[in-house]
C-alpha cells in the first residue's frame, strides 16, 4: 500500500526536492499551497490542496491517512522573530494529536562553531537570535515527542542547488566558460554546504528505517574551502574568477535595508568553521547513501 506524505511548503527549495526524493521511493504526496500552480498538478502522485496550513481544521481534513508530516515551512529572514515560532505550533499540535511522524529540516543556527566536528548531541545554543528560535524551536519538537508525535530533526548546511540563494548571490556566470565567484569567506576558511538531491534522497531514506520516537541526523554534506571550488570548476574545463565579498559595503547597507541586517547577523558562519558530523547518517545508509562529488555538481550547476 502506497504511504501518503503530507508536505508544508512544497513551493521552497527543500520541500521539492523533498516531494521528488519521496515520490521516487514510492510514496505520494499531499501539499497545502496559498495558490494553485501548474508546476505540481504535474508531478505524478501529488495532490494539491489550496489553503492555509495555519488552518488547523485544513490541517485537520488533508491529515487523515498520512503517515509523514514534511516541515518546509520558512519564514522571510526579516520575519523570524514573528513568525517562527508561530507557523510552527500548529503542525506540531497536529502530530501530537494524531502521533504522525513529523519531519523538520534542522541548520547550525542552534550551534557555536568550534574546531570540532559536531555530533547530534551536541548542547544546544543560541548564539544569534535566529539561532534562539532555532533552539527553542528543536525544543519544542522534543516535547512533542514526549505527547505523542514522532520527530526526525535532519540538520543540514547551506543549500547548494538550483535556486540556492547564497549561490545566486555570489556565483555569476560572466561569459562562456568564465565564472565569477564573490566568495563570503577567506582562502583558509572551510564552509559547511549540503546539496539538496542528496541530502532529500538520503532523508527519505532514514526516516523509512528509522523507528525511534525522537531522532537527530547530521547531513555528512559537503565541507568546502576555496581551493575546492577552483579544483571543481577547473575540471569541467571552467575558469573561476574569486573577489572577496564587499562585506563593509553590507554593513553599510544593513543600516537602512532590514534584510541585510539580518544577513549581517550570520556573518560569523563564514568567519568561523561550523562543521556537523555525518557518520550517523553515512553509517545507517551504509552503501545505498547518495553523495555527489563536488565537481559533478559544478557540472550540474553551470551547464
Amino acid at each position: 500500500m502506497m504511504k501518503t506524505a503530507l508536505i508544508l511548503g512544497i513551493s521552497g527549495n527543500f520541500g521539492q526536492e523533498m516531494a521528488k526524493a519521496l515520490s521516487n521511493r514510492g510514496w505520494s504526496i499531499r501539499a497545502i499551497v496559498r495558490k494553485q500552480g501548474g508546476q505540481f498538478t504535474k508531478w505524478p502522485n501529488v495532490e494539491v490542496i489550496e489553503g492555509d496550513y495555519q488552518d488547523r481544521n485544513l490541517l485537520a481534513s488533508v491529515s487523515d491517512g498520512v503517515e509523514l508530516l514534511v516541515y518546509a515551512i520558512n519564514p522571510p529572514y526579516t520575519m523570524w522573530r514573528k513568525h517562527a515560532l508561530n507557523m510552527l505550533e500548529p503542525v506540531v499540535e497536529l502530530a501530537e494529536k494524531k502521533q504522525i511522524h513529523l519531519l523538520f529540516p534542522g541548520n547550525v543556527y542552534n550551534l557555536n562553531p568550534t574546531s570540532d566536528l559536531l555530533s547530534e548531541n551536541t548542547p544546544l545554543m543560541g548564539v544569534t537570535a535566529k539561532g534562539e528560535l532555532r533552539k527553542q524551536m528543536e525544543q519544542r519538537l522534543k516535547r512533542a515527542s514526549e505527547s505523542g508525535a514522532r520527530i526526525s530533526i535532519v540538520r543540514a548546511g547551506d543549500f547548494i542547488g538550483q535556486h540556492s540563494q547564497w549561490l545566486e548571490m555570489i556565483l555569476k556566470n560572466k561569459q562562456q566558460g568564465c565564472f565569477s565567484f564573490c566568495l563570503p569567506h577567506d582562502s583558509k576558511h572551510r564552509h559547511y554546504w549540503s546539496y539538496l538531491p542528496d541530502l532529500c534522497a538520503n532523508t527519505a531514506a532514514i526516516i523509512e528505517q528509522s523507528s525511534s520516537q525522537f531522532e537527530v541526523w547530521h547531513d555528512p554534506g559537503l565541507v568546502v574551502s576555496q581551493k575546492d571550488w577552483l579544483d571543481a570548476f577547473e575540471h569541467n574545463g571552467l575558469r573561476l574568477n574569486i573577489t572577496s565579498f564587499p562585506w563593509w559595503f553590507y554593513s553599510l547597507l544593513a543600516v537602512f535595508v532590514p534584510l541585510v541586517k539580518e544577513v549581517m547577523e550570520m556573518k560569523y558562519l563564514w568567519e568561523k568553521e561550523l562543521i556537523l558530523d555525518g557518520s550517523k547518517m553515512k553509517k545507517a545508509l551504509g552503501q545505498n547513501l547518495q553523495s555527489t562529488e563536488l565537481k559533478n555538481i559544478v557540472h550540474h550547476l553551470t551547464k
